[in-house]
């Protein structure tokens, strides 16, 4: 039971583990260089994620089995360590243009490169459809929670609120547009049937080479993903970012995986649906900070040294506290 167990934890996070040192070792060896890397990413931002998460969304039969409630659950711990890490932040003594980069850890995860490809291997696909129809939520939430924080610790608290910007970001986010099209045409399978309930369109049989070159690309986006994370890591001591780094990992390694897990836990007596939820909140609150955050950091003042050795740590760490994750839980029978 404990080989299993071990054997199912280590082939779960060591694709993870690899692919990102590959990345590291390739960029080190000079295999991969910076522009190549900022290509890589704008291919998986704009092509490989989206569709990956379409693909995943379409692959959810019909949405009149669809749990709000779990959606909006799997989104609940944004919004609580948003308030927990401004207070924790407030006593904490850090100079304060590192306490916006440290309270990304508190808001901010990578599940887009690492959650994605880590929920494919402990999850089913009823769980990565669930995952991906929760980044509907999850993505522009972090974001305006991670420009608010921001602007409130770099005194820039009163700058207006955009709506009008914020919507046009929302709806042009290629993430967000990869979801939308794939609950789409699930909604004209779960409603557009005939007499039978067969539904009327589906790519699948009525255009199967759209429907595999979508399913083509959205292979490429994890492996890539996280070979351009790797290439990305720099290590540098920062003596001042000692103690941002030690609350970042404290935090984003340990309490709010361990706390947004049992509350997952706890709710699956009285609704079993949530053990469907564990691989997605693995995905979104085990994963590391997002590389993203040092780019936000950047560019609405902050240290972004900080928020890059931020983002090395709550990497390099993420591997435990992943590891350790999914064998307490495959142990416990969750997954």
């Amino acid at each position: 039971m404990f080989f299993d167990t071990l054997l199912f934890s280590l082939n779960a996070i060591l694709p993870v583990i690899l692919l990102i040192l590959l990345g590291y070792y390739l960029k080190k060896k000079g295999f991969i260089e910076e522009y190549l890397i900022r290509k890589m990413n704008q291919y998986i931002f704009m092509i490989a994620l989206p569709l990956l998460f379409l693909y995943n969304v379409y692959q959810t039969e019909t949405l009149k089995n669809i749990d709000i409630g779990m959606l909006l659950f799997s989104a609940s711990g944004l919004v609580l360590f948003t308030l927990i890490g401004y207070v924790v932040l407030l006593f904490v003594k850090m100079p304060t243009n590192q306490k916006g980069p440290v309270h990304q850890s508190f808001t901010r995860s990578n599940f887009a490169m690492i959650g994605v490809s880590l929920a494919a291997f402990i999850g089913t696909q009823e769980t990565n459809a669930l995952l991906s129809l929760s980044a509907v939520l999850i993505i522009p939430l972090s974001n305006v929670i991670s420009i608010f924080v921001l602007a409130i610790f770099h005194k820039e608290e009163n700058t207006p609120l955009d709506l009008i910007y914020i919507t046009k970001t929302f709806f042009k986010n290629p993430l967000i547009l990869g979801v939308i099209t794939g609950i789409f045409f699930v909604i004209l399978k779960t409603y557009l049937v005939n007499d039978n309930e067969v539904p009327i369109i589906l790519i699948e049989r009525d255009a199967p080479f759209l429907y595999n070159v979508i399913r083509s690309l959205s292979l490429t986006a994890s492996p890539i993903a996280l070979i351009a994370l790797g290439a990305q890591f720099e290590f540098k001591t920062l003596k001042r970012a000692k103690q941002a780094i030690i609350t970042s990992v404290i935090f984003k390694n340990l309490l709010i995986p361990v706390t947004m897990l049992i509350l997952t836990i706890l709710f699956i007596p009285t609704n079993p649906q949530y053990k469907l939820l564990i691989p997605t909140m693995i995905a979104l609150y085990a994963s590391p900070v997002a590389v993203s955050s040092v780019v936000m950091v950047q560019s609405l003042g902050g240290d972004e040294e900080v928020a890059g050795q931020i983002v090395v740590w709550t990497t390099l760490l993420s591997s435990v506290t992943i590891f350790a994750s999914i064998m307490i839980l495959r142990m416990l029978g969750y997954l």
